[in-house]
């Protein structure tokens, strides 16, 4: 359900939901990874020769639209769109994804955590949000997507490059993390 944003991605069933949700209760901390709203994302601009045309080529986006005329996108917008799709993109869950392909890791990090404060010490939970971006940040750096939906030809000539979900990398860059709860 999204927030006042428009924003709020829930990541359910990754690793044993039972035990994350425990060791959670226990520590009595929330840790949200996501991107943080009021970041604004300029589409890249790419070089485009049109037919006839001689020289380099004009900067356009996708759709043809002079550089003046495109508008910023927030980046947490963009990453909504990229992870539910679009009527032009299709979906690629990737924080979803990624948290799934990565719970055993994540979920013995988050359980080292805990541990802590059995043993009376301070937890690190900065030490999982930190592995929780990692883990988004190099699942979609790597091919998963270009394997299972790949970007459009179209894409792909626009961009110059078949990798989804990166086209200039500022959106990745921004994913970040907030511990809630936390005793500083």
């Amino acid at each position: 359900m999204p927030n006042e944003n428009g924003v709020d991605v829930r990541v359910t069933q990754t690793g044993d939901p039972k035990e994350i949700q425990k060791i959670m209760r226990q520590a009595a901390v929330t840790i949200l990874v996501g991107f943080p709203s009021g970041m604004q994302h300029v589409p890249t601009l790419h070089r485009r020769k049109r037919e006839g045309q001689k020289g380099p080529g004009n900067f356009e986006d996708l759709n043809g639209n002079d550089p003046m005329n495109i508008q910023p996108v927030d980046t947490a917008e963009l990453a909504k769109q990229l992870h539910y799709g679009t009527a032009a993109i299709p979906a690629r869950p990737f924080m979803e994804d990624a948290i799934k392909q990565n719970a055993g890791q994540i979920t013995a990090a988050m359980r080292q955590e805990a541990e802590k404060i059995k043993n009376g010490q301070k937890p690190n939970w900065k030490k999982v949000g930190t592995m929780a971006v990692g883990a988004i940040t190099e699942f979609v750096r790597g091919d998963y997507y270009k394997q299972r939906v790949p970007n459009s030809p179209r894409t792909i000539e626009y961009k110059g490059s078949d990798h989804p979900l990166i086209d200039g990398a500022n959106m990745i860059q921004s994913l970040t993390f907030r511990v809630e709860g936390e005793e500083e």
